[in-house]
């Protein structure tokens, strides 16, 4: 007697479609292996994008804050002008490469 899952599927058939998806991906990916690679690599690209902006502004604002004795002033304000501009950034950089 065959083993039936939850959703009422026999093994062997669960199997045999785990198998044809994966086979599927399979052949995907090696049809656009270079191109995943290059969209993988551009989300990482867009990630530092937001990230150098804003330690760049905590480190100079952490620098000003020693520098003047003002507490977290300066590395707060910065820290957060970085970040916005490195998501206006990035979400430029989106916006032109679809087109918009």
């Amino acid at each position: 007697m065959a083993h039936v899952s939850p959703k009422g599927e026999r093994a062997d058939d669960a199997m045999r479609d785990s198998v044809a998806r994966f086979d599927r991906r399979r052949r995907r990916w090696k049809a656009e292996g270079p191109r995943a690679l290059a969209v993988a690599l551009a989300v990482i690209g867009i990630g530092w994008m937001i990230a150098i902006p804003a330690v760049v502004g905590f480190a100079v604002g952490h620098w000003l804050d020693r520098r003047f004795e003002t507490g977290v002033a300066f590395a707060a304000g910065l820290g957060a002008l970085g970040l916005a501009l490195g998501c206006y950034s990035a979400w430029r950089r989106i916006a032109d490469s679809h087109g918009d």
